[in-house]
């Protein structure tokens, strides 16, 4: 690691690594236009750090130099102006095409400039991956046009809140391919676009895994209800944050509804729809666990575990508005992060000298417990 202090050279600062090379700390000018040189008197540029830009640049465009083989990811986070990045001949990591960065393969799309004209993107053809900082500041894209070859899609939904559809010269199934606009990679589903106007989405048979992130929903608030063919076995209890109902179809072996509220056949509540209007919900008898994030952004006010419950996994109440929780005296097992950004609780019921009663005063919690001797 360099512990080199910064040093000005011109209109940027620079940190030198070794006898020989430096690494671009900030651009200190007041261009639009900014091309980083490739040597900073004896030391030759190699990377890049996170202060590139300082935050609310005005830089329209930028240009790295061949010697550059490393960008810090952060440095994109502050491009909100770009219109356009290139890149030195020669350069082995980086190459642009049309104004946008991609590594030197041209294998991964690294960044799209926020301010590019056009509402279209097309992924060139030897395309796989679109790495999580291709939108860091957004975009307006609106389509993008597929790379049968394309294996990853890591960017989020917030980033693209314009996207409408994916755009795909094949449906065959094999490689990227899209089924009414939505990105399928073989039998997993990449991503929903933000924009795509529906309030009913069927998963198509034949799809097993969701490819989601607990960060955020994966489907956009614009979808209030999806179906679940008998194919999908993974991934569907991280998509529902903005979902008001979920409906598996009979014959899916891994999932199954009751009054449209998500479980596993092992009898775990796996996710309940974080748009559903109730404000009370009492989980059915003959729930055994409440899953990792199971009621995470859940609109709910009141909370009734039933008697049977062993159960409750971290993170089960991440981001609720969940105020009275009621916890029956059979729960033996209640991870130590399940209360983890559950900010809204200010009652939970109890049995008095239960699990429950033990673990919420041992994590200082009792001025919110309320003890019985008896719940049910």
């Amino acid at each position: 690691m360099c512990y080199h202090r910064a040093m000005r050279a011109g209109d940027f600062e620079i940190r030198r690594l070794d006898r020989d090379t430096c690494s671009v700390v900030q651009y200190r000018g007041d261009a639009e236009d900014v091309a980083i040189p490739g040597v900073f008197g004896k030391y030759r540029a190699v990377s890049v750090e996170a202060t590139l830009l300082r935050r609310g640049s005005k830089v329209r465009s930028i240009s790295f130099p061949s010697s550059v083989s490393s960008i810090d990811e952060a440095a994109f986070s502050h491009m909100k102006e770009v219109r356009s990045i290139s890149v030195e001949k020669g350069c082995r990591s980086y190459r642009s095409i049309d104004g946008v960065l991609y590594d030197g393969s041209g294998y991964s799309l690294v960044f799209y400039p926020p301010m590019k004209e056009g509402d279209e993107l097309r992924l060139p053809d030897r395309l796989g991956k679109v790495e999580a900082t291709a939108f860091a500041c957004g975009t307006s894209v609106r389509v993008i046009s597929l790379s049968q070859h394309l294996e990853e899609f890591h960017a989020l939904p917030s980033q693209c809140p314009s996207l409408e559809a994916f755009v795909s010269p094949s449906s065959s199934g094999k490689g990227a391919w899209t089924a009414d606009g939505v990105l399928m990679r073989g039998r997993k589903l990449l991503f929903y676009p933000p924009a795509r106007s529906s309030s009913l989405y069927s998963i198509p048979e034949g799809i097993e895994e969701i490819v989601s992130s607990s960060s955020e929903p994966f489907f956009p608030e614009s979808v209030k209800r999806i179906m679940v063919p008998k194919s999908l076995s993974a991934g569907l209890e991280n998509a529902l944050g903005n979902a008001e109902s979920v409906d598996a179809l009979p014959g899916n072996l891994h999932y199954r509804t009751v009054g449209d509220v998500l479980f596993s056949w092992q009898r775990k509540l796996l996710s309940y729809p974080g748009r559903k209007k109730d404000r009370l919900y009492a989980a059915p008898s003959g729930t055994d666990a409440i899953g990792r994030g199971a009621f995470r952004g859940a609109r709910l006010e009141t909370l009734v575990l039933p008697y049977g419950v062993k159960a409750i996994e971290d993170g089960a109440f991440e981001g609720s508005s969940i105020s009275t929780l009621v916890v029956p005296e059979t729960v033996d097992s209640i991870d130590i992060h399940a209360l983890y950004g559950a900010g809204s609780l200010k009652e939970i019921h109890a049995v008095k000298g239960s699990v429950a009663d033990i673990f919420f005063s041992g994590e200082g919690l009792g001025r919110l417990l309320h003890l019985s001797e008896r719940l049910f």
